[in-house]
Order: structure tokens, then C-alpha cells, then sequence
């Protein structure tokens, strides 16, 4: 039976790569927290609002797409859910085929905050383009 072909050789510049990659990516993590944060938001609550907004349906997503989009469990999603509806950045609504379903939607409040957040990310992720794209190329040329 043939053997598999052996990956290659993890090299130093490897590590260094995924050690940048690893600290960007927190590093962005923080900045995103802190930026809910002078939002008045957690930063799951920040990422609830983002998911309501980037559903794919008009109508929302219901809270088990919530919990889906935000790796967590239905239970945990529900109370992020009921702590953002409390603070009127969200609001639930009954689907219209099927009354047993609840989808959410951003409330006024919450389309302004995730907006301004939005914006300030994007500016956020164009500047941390290059640093991406070298790294992937370096990648490739290896």
C-alpha cells in the first residue's frame, strides 16, 4: 500500500508567520471589543448584532441561526438575545408563515451602532490587508 506523501518541513519562517497571524487576529479581537465597548456593547453583543445584519433573509435569522453564527449554544443565545432586546438594539418578531418561529431583527438603535461599527472594522481590516496578503504570498513562494 503506497504511503501518504509527507507534508513538508515546518520552517522558522513558518512559526513566524503563524505567530503573526495569531497576533493580529487577537490583536483585532481586542480592537473590536474595545470599540463595542465605547459603543456601549459586549462584543458578543456587538457580534449578535453584526449576525441579524449579514442574514442572508430579510425576514432575520432565528435564534438557533444566531447561535450557529456565533458558535455558542441556543441557551446561551437566548440570553444574549433577551440582554440586547432589554437594551433596544434588537427585536424579536414572529415569523409570518410560521407563528412558532421567532426571528430577530436590528431595532433603529441597533442599525446606527452597527453601522458606525462597521464602518470603523472595515477601515480596520483595509489596513491590515497588506500585512495578509504578504504573509499568504509567502506562503506560496515556499
Amino acid at each position: 500500500m503506497p504511503q501518504p506523501a509527507r507534508a513538508r518541513r515546518v520552517s522558522d519562517a513558518d512559526y513566524a508567520r503563524l505567530l503573526t497571524v495569531r497576533s493580529e487576529l487577537r490583536r483585532f479581537e481586542g480592537w473590536s471589543a474595545e470599540q463595542a465597548a465605547a459603543q456601549g456593547l459586549t462584543a458578543s453583543q456587538h457580534q449578535l448584532l453584526l449576525a441579524v445584519r449579514g442574514h442572508d433573509e430579510e425576514v432575520g435569522p432565528t435564534i438557533s441561526q444566531a447561535a450557529d453564527y456565533l458558535l455558542i449554544r441556543h441557551h446561551s443565545a437566548v440570553e444574549l438575545v433577551d440582554r440586547t432586546a432589554k437594551a433596544g438594539l434588537i427585536v424579536r418578531t414572529r415569523d409570518a408563515h410560521d407563528h412558532r418561529v421567532v426571528r430577530l431583527q436590528l431595532s433603529d438603535e441597533g442599525h446606527r451602532i452597527l453601522e458606525a461599527l462597521s464602518e470603523a472594522h472595515l477601515a480596520e481590516l483595509a489596513n491590515l490587508t497588506p500585512l495578509f496578503e504578504s504573509l499568504l504570498e509567502a506562503l506560496h513562494r515556499d
